[in-house]
């Protein structure tokens, strides 16, 4: 890929691991040394109970750039700087390898995200960079922004609350749901028109409700309060792909 004006290309690969001293910075991994597909959901986090997850960067040296009237231009990344991350639900913090969080063009960094979370919901997350790169003897430097992590955190006792789908990610709360609202929770990245069914063990549909979906987090409450208690399952169309999970109404 390419950009202009020095809208470098950044080449990132991503591991994401536990990690057993909350307290410990992390330690890069110096064995990625390729490219990666950065993943669209971190692991489920829990309100209430620890969660440490470190993410692994590696940062190309070399890349290129498009100039209007010059063409392709060989570029050189000096550095890359994690100047924040925003979006993270409350109870959580982060800390790289370094003082700076900054990693030289060729090198490795990591990212440590823990603490406990305090807030159940889907969390949109932002990390911030700041890239230094030189081409044709300039020195310039880039703003941007990562938006493709999302973090889920379940309830502290749940049932199968939080989606890991691929497809999108979506929450549905509480599980076991006592009251006569069930909150669906749906991050999407098109706007566009789905539905929400619920059916019961076998098979009849009670519920069908439309659900008008907006790009980014929407939120929405169904009345199950015609339901009777029992064991249901929730089928989700976001306007691309279906996801279906287990819920019980008591």
């Amino acid at each position: 890929m390419k950009k202009n004006y020095f809208k470098i290309l950044i080449v990132i690969a991503f591991t994401i691991y536990n990690t057993l001293n909350l307290n410990a910075q992390c330690t890069p991994d110096l064995s990625h040394k390729t490219s990666g597909v950065i993943p669209a959901v971190l692991p489920a986090g829990r309100v209430g109970q620890s969660y440490d997850q470190v993410l692994q960067f590696y940062i190309v040296k070399d890349t290129v750039v498009t100039i209007p009237g010059l063409g392709d231009i060989e570029a050189t990344i000096d550095s890359f700087s994690i100047t924040g991350i925003s979006g993270y639900p409350a109870g959580l913090s982060y800390q790289c390898n370094t003082s700076t969080c900054t990693i030289p063009g060729g090198g490795n960094g990591c990212v440590k995200v823990s603490g406990t979370p305090t807030q159940k919901g889907i969390f949109p997350l932002q990390i911030f960079v700041r890239v230094k790169a030189t081409a044709l003897g300039f020195s310039q430097t880039q703003s941007d922004t990562i938006t493709s992590y999302v973090m889920t955190v379940n309830s502290g006792v749940s049932i199968n609350e939080a989606s890991t789908s691929s497809k999108f990610n979506y929450l549905v709360y509480p599980n076991p749901v006592t009251a006569s609202e069930l909150n669906i929770d749906i991050l999407n990245k098109n706007a566009g028109i789905g539905f929400a069914k619920i059916i019961d063990i076998q098979g009849k549909k009670v519920l069908n409700e439309s659900l008008i979906l907006n790009s980014g987090l929407n939120k929405t409450k169904l009345d199950i309060s015609n339901i009777n208690k029992g064991i249901y399952f929730i089928q989700l169309f976001n306007g691309i792909d279906h996801v279906q999970q287990k819920f019980i109404i008591e």
